[in-house]
């Protein structure tokens, strides 16, 4: 069937997450909590909801969660996240071809707070779905259940939908729930999984816009 949709996966694949949020992270352990985070211990957590990823990070100091948000949301600010290059030029190119959408993990009042600093609105997107929205999570495929409804409003078919992410978790729970995944592998460790597991992926947006450039739908 042809591809009508393409759905993204938001963390590391069309922003540089983990690139900035260490940091932030960093930043926040040491001036706040007087501990130094280590990269470990955020790799441990890394793709965790927002609110079992904070408690995850800083333990006891996560007592009071909703302090602790408002706390990294502050230090967010000084470290403005960053779309991968490519991104929102290909967005503005086929937001007139597919529709859009994103389903992340992350907290919500993170990403539509991100959102606002890119050349791109919320309204590029038919629907933006993250951990508030749903109980599950990837890799279970039912984390889709929510943002495919919103699919059918428009009259698709999740075979006519396409996720791109940078896991396996993605590549799981995408397919598992009737959906076409394609990898985003911007760093070297995510291009040496998918092709473990013999799935196909693109490195950069360029090379996705010619991915979509030389496919038959």
């Amino acid at each position: 069937m042809k591809l009508k949709a393409i759905l993204f996966d938001y963390d590391d694949t069309l922003v540089q997450t983990r690139k900035i949020r260490y940091r932030t992270l960093k930043n926040l352990a040491k001036e706040k909590f007087r501990f130094d985070l280590l990269d470990v211990q955020i790799d441990e957590a890394w793709g965790l909801p927002g609110d079992e990823f904070l408690r995850r990070i800083y333990g006891e100091h996560a007592e009071d969660l909703e302090s602790l948000w408002g706390e990294y949301h502050s230090f967010c600010e000084r470290d403005p996240n960053l779309t991968f290059p490519g991104a929102e030029d290909f967005l503005q190119k086929y937001n007139s071809h597919f529709l859009f959408g994103i389903l992340s993990s992350s907290s919500g009042r993170r990403v539509l707070k991100e959102i606002e600093g890119f050349s791109f609105s919320k309204n590029s997107f038919f629907s933006i779905q993250t951990a508030e929205d749903t109980n599950v999570h990837k890799p279970d495929p039912n984390v889709f259940l929510p943002i495919i409804e919103e699919a059918r409003k428009r009259k698709l078919d999740s075979s006519e939908i396409l996720y791109v992410g940078d896991t396996l978790g993605d590549a799981i729970a995408s397919t598992g729930a009737g959906l076409r995944f394609l990898g985003m592998a911007h760093e070297e460790h995510s291009a040496k999984l998918f092709q473990k597991e013999n799935l196909e992926f693109v490195s950069s947006f360029l090379e996705l816009e010619h991915w979509i450039e030389s496919s038959s739908f």
